[in-house]
């Protein structure tokens, strides 16, 4: 099987869940299939990484050829991101078209599909979390997602197939008409899954990773913090603004690139709270469970095929109250059988598993 992926950037190049996702999709479908051309792009208006550092984070295959786009947008006017998206995808069609007919399948990441519809008889188009279709919780975040809602139909609605993460997401595909669904989950690559791993005493502390994003709903977190009647420990990792909450203790990692980095700290907590108003399947989640650890998460996209009570506490998007509650209830968990819970749960999500499941789906 030959296959063109299209994505809007590469991890490390590129920061993100789409990015990482599409970098270890690669790197495990290349030895199942006859040959990949992936296109990229590095951040907007930026050189994409070479063809040679590419390959080199892929492991050198000899079947897999990169080609790289820029991303160009002017984020002064408004509506530039999906303008752009369309230029971009406009870019990668004039760079492969007249290569089409050469691929079996054309995988699609995020709206990078938008130029290949009609174009192609096997278009498989991954939107991931579909937050324009989720749940919005202020007027400003409603519009914005109001925004994105045509496009992001136009592709569901004219792609061969979608892809759907699980959980909520299939639902609400379901609930667009799509029939033509390929379920396909994020996954972990199974060198980070430890053996065993278990808290043995001392204070609880937690763990939230994030870029800085209103869906992310960290701002929220600090609520429900402060509200809390025991002292809670935080260590943050993303680029927010550093808030003090006295008399309890927050550290401050800013953005972290280096995956041994963010690995170091995480093992050096004991729960990952996730209490985002919209997800897909977030990869920081994967990431804790298989470090062993308690996941507090929000009932959002895929999270509930991954967090239950045996793995942690899985709560009500926006609700404060139950945030608030679930980080006290932290105190009395048993870490042990949590942890062994999440390892368990997350060795069906490695790489490998997820790789040969879609080659099958789509063959």
């Amino acid at each position: 099987m030959k296959i063109l992926f299209i994505t809007d950037g590469l991890a490390p190049f590129v920061i993100g869940g789409i990015q990482q996702h599409s970098t270890m999709m690669v790197k495990h479908l290349a030895p199942l299939v006859k040959e990949i051309c992936v296109m990229h792009c590095g951040y907007p208006n930026e050189t994409p990484a070479s063809e040679s550092d590419v390959l080199e984070i892929f492991g050198s295959p000899s079947n897999v050829k990169v080609i790289g786009v820029v991303f160009k947008d002017a984020p002064s006017f408004p509506g530039h991101y999906l303008r752009a998206s369309k230029e971009y995808s406009l870019n990668l069609y004039k760079a492969i078209s007249d290569k089409l007919s050469y691929y079996d399948f054309i995988y699609a990441q995020g709206f990078t599909g938008y130029a290949f519809l009609g174009k192609h008889n096997k278009l498989v188009s991954n939107l991931h979390g579909l937050e324009m279709f989720q749940k919005s919780f202020s007027l400003p975040e409603k519009l914005e997602k109001l925004t994105f809602r045509k496009l992001a139909s136009r592709i569901i609605q004219k792609s061969s197939y979608v892809i759907s993460l699980g959980g909520r997401l299939t639902d609400i595909l379901l609930g667009l008409g799509v029939e033509r669904i390929i379920l396909s989950p994020n996954g972990i690559d199974d060198k980070w899954i430890l053996d065993s791993s278990s808290k043995t005493g001392g204070t609880v502390s937690f763990v939230f990773i994030g870029r800085n994003e209103k869906r992310k709903a960290f701002p929220f977190l600090i609520k429900a913090i402060k509200q809390s009647k025991e002292i809670v420990t935080l260590n943050v990792i993303g680029p927010w603004p550093e808030i003090k909450t006295p008399p309890h203790n927050l550290t401050y990692y800013g953005e972290i690139k280096s995956k041994d980095k963010i690995f170091e700290i995480i093992d050096a907590s004991d729960v990952l709270v996730v209490p985002s108003l919209s997800e897909g399947m977030p990869t920081v989640i994967l990431e804790a469970m298989a470090r062993g650890k308690a996941i507090i998460a929000t009932d959002v996209g895929a999270v509930s095929d991954l967090v239950s009570d045996k793995t942690g506490v899985l709560i009500k998007p926006g609700s404060l109250e139950e945030l608030t509650r679930a980080i006290q209830k932290m105190n009395t968990t048993d870490f042990r059988t949590t942890s062994k819970a999440s390892t368990d749960k997350v060795a069906k999500f490695v790489w490998q598993k997820v790789a040969n499941n879609l080659l099958k789906e789509l063959k």
